[in-house]
């Protein structure tokens, strides 16, 4: 009986770290980017510069803090090499705060699924509904640039 018993224990035991173990994964596997870049871009008063080569295929996401508020964004290349870039909001779901994640060569939102291909980023909504928040943005020289004001402009979405 007491084998049993011990056999029975050593089950259940088992059974916990499993869960907590499956109970971790779930609490890390949130809505936030997990590839959001470590280097900050440069910034001054007035704009953001991102260097052209910093930028690939795979989004990088980026935030700026506007007087509180983490506004958050994202770059990528399509695979012709152009840079696309948008706030890591959406124009109808951005009450819901989920963003975007990549997957492949398009974008998906995370509260509604909705897909949108890379090379089609960066342009206005024109047709309503769901879409990655137009973030407008130059090439200069090297480097992508943003505006400060642009991106305080959409602090509301965050």
């Amino acid at each position: 009986m007491k084998k049993k018993l011990v056999g029975i224990g050593i089950i259940i035991l088992g059974a916990m770290i499993y869960l907590a173990g499956c109970t971790s994964t779930t609490q890390n596997n949130d809505n936030t980017n997990s590839n959001t870049n470590n280097a900050a871009p440069q910034q001054n008063e007035t704009e953001v510069r991102i260097p052209l080569s910093d930028i690939g295929t795979t989004a990088t996401f980026y935030s700026y803090d506007s007087d509180g508020i983490t506004v958050r964004y994202f770059a990528v290349k399509d695979v012709q090499g152009n840079a696309h870039v948008a706030f890591d909001a959406c124009d109808v779901c951005y009450e819901a705060k989920k963003g975007y994640k990549q997957n492949d060569q398009e974008m998906q939102c995370l509260n509604c699924g909705q897909q949108f291909s890379i090379t089609n980023i960066g342009s206005e909504n024109i047709a309503g509904g769901c879409w990655p928040s137009y973030l407008n943005m130059k090439i200069d020289g090297n480097d992508l640039v943003i505006k400060i004001a642009d991106l305080k402009a959409k602090s509301y979405m965050f």
